[in-house]
């Protein structure tokens, strides 16, 4: 027992040391020392060497750690937490390397726990779900084996095969504890971030969603494959290409596109908690999503096309003139939330285009204004590009197809700026990323007076089928333009043409997609249970069990008054239609229809004869082969059917009488002429076909 509970310590202190490598903030020559002692202390266990360290040897060793602990503080890691992870490191060694008592093994397990502690502190990640499951299991074992090693020892008896049963139990003891953690689980709230990995935590989208965004920052961003937000549709129509709608700017002066009304006004809570920007016209078809942001170093709020209202989990709401939306603070955790988005109908407008009204004077002077000393070869572009043009919609369809047919994507921009980018992109290089696509677009418009805008955000990214959600990274960053239509509003339109680096779906991201939508489970329904998600699941529940009680109780009345009154109905439709001669009238005349329906390919054909006979018509296939199968039923009739694998000219060649081979033997060859030939038959034929017949009939 003494050698399975010394094992149970090692997979103990194992297990919390593999629980804190998996959070990422161990640094590397501690995670390589800690191994290689903890490797050595497991093969001196199992090969029962005896220990290193003397008693003394492990306080002066103690002792002098206290001084490299102080200087690691201040020197090394200048941090109180991973100085005091090195010092647990170290007494766990220290600890494994000396003779043990059983206050010492106490110490090992309290240790280990601490390990956990920290580990819990510093991750809110999925993978400390596994480790924290193998060090239970290793505790429950541990603690078990101890207090049977003890007892074994103060009785002096020998205790044999118990190692398989303990573990065993161990194991079962573990889901027991789980199994009451989970009802736990919902009893307490959650806070949806490591303790202290809050001040530590490095936020995501560092360039490209601020009020002043620099030429090219976007293609910076998409430089990273890191997750930036999960979004799953809840309702609504599904469209093939979402764009998940960030931040949108007004001006550009020829390097950088800036906000000029960095203003930003509060969107006021409803009573059920979801914030409405503007209400939801007929003019298109609106969809709701649920997004699961990620922390991001910026406020904005994400969402697919024309943001209408939000709901869930934001603490506040603020939108500015360009239809962005903002939370007030920056916060580190994810921000879950829902979306109610309505997309504009580009043919719709486009019909409507005839219609349009002039440009409001509050737009004019805003999203029209070029950059100072503008090369004037882009308005005379513009201007060639959209003379076909009669409406907005119409000029900003030509734009965005001349981009999109006549330039290349690349991210790797070779050529070199200079001071104009955009006339540099346009007449010499020719190649770029999606912002210099779109915001020559925007220029280009602006130089034949239409109004637009420069937007920021993501694309639809990677769809996960097991999760049913999209996956956006920020290689997903994506700019595009938004065209004023007036008496309409502000429509989207791309001119960037598709990344031609697409990758197919391959083994490896298949099991990604499993493990995203795990990753998925657990940050939406375990992160972030907090205290309002924990008051909804309660009153979701009784709300459930009393909307299930009442709607059993409604819906049994409600069938049992509906057979009542359907076996009635069904009685006295039944009485009328039985006394009533109509009825019968009406079955024989379908039932007589039908059989004319059934064989009205062989009626047409004995018309068509009936009609040869008093000669009128000509003499079709299907005349032939109706008058030659008659004349081979009859002959059959003494002779033997036809086998399915003979030929016609098989089996008639084979009847034993003489007389009747020969007339089929005529009658074959008008069929053969008819049905493989494809060659008309003549009257005199389709006489000798009707003489067959008789004379078969002798």
């Amino acid at each position: 027992m003494q050698r399975y509970f010394q094992i149970s310590v090692h997979a103990l202190i194992i297990s919390a040391f593999i629980a804190l490598t998996l959070t990422g903030r161990l640094d590397g020559p501690s995670m390589v020392f800690f191994t290689i002692g903890l490797a050595v202390s497991v093969y001196r266990t199992l090969k029962r060497m005896p220990p290193l360290l003397t008693p003394r040897g492990a306080f002066y060793s103690s002792s002098g750690y206290i001084l490299f602990f102080v200087f690691d503080t201040f020197a090394i890691s200048r941090s109180f937490i991973p100085a005091s992870i090195h010092l647990v490191l170290f007494l766990e060694l220290a600890k494994l390397y000396q003779d043990k008592k059983d206050k010492d093994y106490f110490y090992l397990i309290v240790l280990s726990f601490l390990q956990v502690l920290a580990a819990s502190s510093l991750t809110i990640d999925m993978s400390f779900v596994a480790t924290l499951f193998l060090f239970l299991v290793a505790l429950v074992s541990t603690l078990m084996s101890f207090d049977m090693y003890r007892s074994e020892r103060n009785a002096n008896t020998q205790m044999q095969n118990v190692e398989a049963s303990l573990s065993g139990m161990s194991l079962w003891a573990t889901i027991w504890i789980i199994i009451i953690g989970v009802g736990i689980f919902f009893a307490i709230p959650r806070v949806g971030t490591g303790y202290f990995s809050r001040a530590d935590t490095q936020s995501l989208l560092l360039t490209g969603f601020t009020d002043t965004v620099q030429l090219g920052d976007i293609g910076q961003v998409k430089l990273s494959s890191a997750v930036v937000m999960h979004a799953r549709q809840i309702s609504g129509t599904p469209f093939a290409v979402l764009k998940w709608r960030g931040i949108s700017l007004d001006t550009f002066n020829g390097h950088n596109w800036y906000k000029t009304d960095r203003k930003h006004l509060s969107v006021p809570r409803t009573p059920n908690g979801e914030y409405w920007i503007e209400p939801i016209s007929t003019s298109g078809d609106t969809a709701r999503y649920e997004i699961l942001l990620e922390p991001l170093a910026t406020t904005t709020l994400f969402g697919p096309h024309q943001l209408r209202g939000f709901s869930g989990r934001l603490p506040s709401l603020e939108i500015d003139r360009d239809d962005s939306a903002y939370l007030r603070f920056q916060t580190l955790r994810r921000v879950q939330y829902e979306v109610i988005s309505e997309v504009p109908n580009r043919k719709r407008w486009l019909n409507a285009s005839n219609q349009e009204e002039a440009i409001p004077p509050e737009i004019s002077p805003k999203y029209l204004k070029l950059p100072p000393n503008t090369d004037p070869r882009i308005a005379e572009l513009g201007k060639r590009i959209t003379q076909r043009g009669t409406s907005i919609i119409e000029k900003a369809t030509l734009v965005e197809g001349y981009l999109k047919k006549n330039y290349r994507y690349t991210l790797n921009l070779s050529w070199p700026p200079g001071p104009q980018p955009i006339a540099t992109f346009l007449f010499d290089a020719k190649a770029g990323h999606c912002e210099y696509f779109a915001s020559s677009m925007a220029i280009l418009l602006r130089t034949v007076g239409v109004p637009t805008r420069i937007v920021n955000g993501f694309l639809m990214g990677e769809y996960n089928p097991v999760g049913g959600d999209y996956i956006v990274r920020q290689s997903d960053a994506h700019s595009w333009v938004e065209v004023y239509i007036p008496g309409h509003g502000w429509l989207e339109f791309d001119p960037t043409p598709p990344d031609p680096n697409h990758h197919d779906i391959d083994l490896a991201m298949q099991i990604s997609h499993y493990i995203d939508a795990m990753q998925l489970f657990w940050n939406s329904y375990i992160l972030s249970y907090d205290s309002g998600a924990q008051l909804q699941l309660f009153r979701s529940a009784q709300d459930s069990v009393q909307s299930v009680q009442s709607s059993i109780r409604q819906k049994s009345d409600q069938w049992v008054i509906r057979s009542m009154k359907l076996s009635d109905r069904f009685a006295s439709i039944v009485r009328r239609w039985v006394e009533n001669r109509w009825f019968w009238l009406s079955v024989a005349f379908l039932l007589v229809g039908r059989t004319v329906w059934k064989h009205r390919r062989q009626m047409k054909t004995y018309l068509h004869i009936w009609q040869l006979r008093r000669g009128h018509g000509e003499v079709n296939r299907d005349v032939v082969e109706q008058l030659f199968y008659r004349a081979a039923r009859l002959a059959e009739g003494r002779a033997g059917k036809r086998k399915p694998a003979e030929t016609w000219r098989e089996w008639i060649f084979g009847l034993p009488d003489v007389h009747r081979r020969s007339i089929l033997s005529k009658a074959l060859d008008i069929f053969e002429k008819s049905k493989y030939g494809h060659l008309p038959v003549s009257p005199a034929e389709f006489a000798l076909l009707e003489e067959s017949i008789k004379e078969l009939k002798l």
